[in-house]
């Protein structure tokens, strides 16, 4: 598929955040924390000279990856801490989660990483099973189905295969939300519960234009533009999921990349 210069750009700094959660699992030992483990993420951008994120890192450990006792953030006193890295250790057999959004020259993008600390045949075929989920949501996105079909077929896919829905618990309870070129780079780049202020900026603009997020109740079609789309499913021991970028644009819809992880390691 031939890319536009823009999309080219996207698609190199998707592949760059990408590469951070490989380097980053890699890195990872028994005993070290969530908090350790989003530093590594977030220090191979630094090193890098990109010191903006739509996110920081966020990582989860053990049955944190199925957020395990979690409510959404506005649902809590204390705005969704529980979704913070943590001091949780990392032990032989665990599932991990690593999420970051890095931005270069602002351009952002969004990804997700699901992998085992270890070996579990569960857990692969949860790995298997989000191809089937991919394939679902660029086809009914393809067919310009409203938001609200393309959630509720997706946790019939859920529901289907034994599992609970996860993203449910985002804030809003989104599957996906719009993610692009951040404003206002000469603002401080500071950390306000790991999201930058060019981020809120970014999404309360977008919000202005029509749909920013995938909610299930949501009854338009995919806006044109990126789209960062993060199914996650789990059950009481783990989650998986993956997140990267659908591209909808007025006469064709597609991801992004296909040569990432979630889809060349099973």
């Amino acid at each position: 598929m031939n890319l536009t210069s823009e999309m080219q750009r996207y698609q190199k700094i998707q592949k760059l955040a990408y590469q951070a959660v490989t380097e980053a699992r890699a890195q990872l030992k028994v005993g070290m924390t969530e908090i350790e483990a989003a530093r590594i993420v977030d220090e191979f951008f630094l090193s890098k000279g990109h010191d903006l994120f739509f996110h920081r890192a966020f990582a989860w450990f053990g049955d944190r990856t199925a957020f395990k006792g979690f409510k959404r953030p506005e649902e809590t006193l204390d705005l969704g801490q529980a979704f913070m890295p943590s001091e949780k250790k990392l032990e032989a057999n665990m599932p991990v989660i690593l999420d970051v959004a890095p931005s270069v020259d602002g351009h952002a993008v969004d990804i997700g990483y699901s992998f085992y600390f270890g070996e579990n045949q569960a857990h692969q075929d949860a790995r298997v099973l989000l191809k089937k989920f991919r394939a679902l949501i660029l086809n009914l996105a393809q067919e310009r189905r409203p938001i609200s079909f393309i959630y509720q077929a997706v946790e019939n896919l859920i529901n289907q295969n034994g599992f609970k829905n996860c993203h449910d618990l985002y804030p809003l309870g989104v599957l996906g939300h719009r993610i692009g070129k951040l404003p206002f780079l000469g603002l401080p780049k500071l950390n306000l519960r790991r999201f930058a202020p060019q981020s809120y900026a970014y999404l309360a603009k977008q919000s202005l234009f029509g749909s920013t997020v995938m909610k299930a109740n949501e009854t338009r079609p995919l806006s044109q533009g990126l789209w960062a789309i993060e199914p996650h499913f789990g059950n009481e021991y783990f989650g998986v999921k993956f997140e990267e970028i659908l591209v909808v644009e007025r006469y064709r819809v597609y991801w992004l990349d296909e040569n990432l992880p979630h889809i060349t390691e099973v």
